[in-house]
């Protein structure tokens, strides 16, 4: 009998699957795990932060190496009226320490919270807002996000994020660039249900502060007409909810609330 050299019908080094259905199912489960992982995480940060005091807060902000935003000189009278409206929110928003507010040149009509209860109010939301009341509510917004440490968790979960790319594929390796797009889509939801709640929380401050809810929709409504996707598609990728949804969701709070719509102040020119 002559010798027939031949693979064994068994190899268990061998897989019988296709290279390409082996690599899809291990990249599946990678990435299950992964997303447990950071879900996983996620959950601690805010169970920290639901832990974390406002002076302790304070104490890590002052940690920081970020560079602090400063007012411009030229802006401060702006900052001065800024302030003293805030200082006059904080009670109805049940806010105990002090909330500084920094105005930051820019065209964006916008606002943000730093950690440390800080507040960044862009000079295009000053520019933009025609009403003491439309800026009270923004700013109500904002502290809003401070009594309810959205902020943190927002940088808590970016810290996470990036500390999963790094501890999978290292620090350098660009994966937490990649992965950021993916990271913002998985979280737009929960921001999407943290701005709601804001705003909810910001009717109830502009409400006990003027004792009518007047103003609330003024900056909405302002950048509705300025819209770029009257679809609305981007709101299911979008961290804050579609202008007109967030206008209907005001208008039904104020109904159901039995609030009424009073005269708003027009805001003052800064000395």
């Amino acid at each position: 009998m002559k010798y027939q050299p031949s693979l064994p019908e068994h190899n268990d080094n061998i897989s019988d699957q296709h290279p390409l259905k082996d690599f899809f199912v291990i990249g599946l489960w990678l990435v299950a795990g992964t997303a447990l992982l950071f879900w996983m995480l996620a959950l601690a940060v805010d169970t920290v932060v639901e832990r974390l005091d406002h002076e302790s807060e304070a104490r890590l902000y002052a940690l920081l190496p970020a560079k602090a935003i400063e007012t411009a000189p030229a802006e401060r009278p702006r900052q001065v009226q800024v302030q003293a409206l805030v200082d006059s929110l904080r009670t109805c928003a049940g806010l105990r320490l002090p909330s500084n507010v920094t105005l930051y040149k820019s065209d964006t009509p916008n606002a943000a919270v730093l950690p440390g209860g800080n507040i960044v109010v862009f000079t295009g939301l000053l520019d933009e807002v025609k009403s003491e009341n439309g800026l009270a509510f923004v700013l109500a917004h904002e502290l809003s996000h401070i009594t309810q440490r959205d902020h943190l968790r927002a940088l808590g979960r970016g810290i996470v994020l990036f500390g999963v790319s790094a501890l999978l594929t290292g620090s350098d390796s660009g994966l937490s660039d990649l992965l950021a797009p993916v990271g913002q889509l998985g979280d737009a939801t929960y921001s999407r249900t943290r701005e709601a709640a804001a705003d909810a929380a910001a009717l109830r401050i502009l409400h006990c502060r003027y004792g009518h809810a007047g103003g609330a929709t003024e900056l909405f409504a302002a950048l509705k007409e300025g819209d770029a996707d009257p679809t609305g598609l981007s709101h299911y990728v979008a961290s804050h909810p579609a202008m007109q949804q967030r206008i209907d969701a005001l208008d039904a709070a104020i109904r159901t609330g039995g609030m009424t719509v009073g005269p708003v102040t027009p805001l003052a020119p800064a000395p």
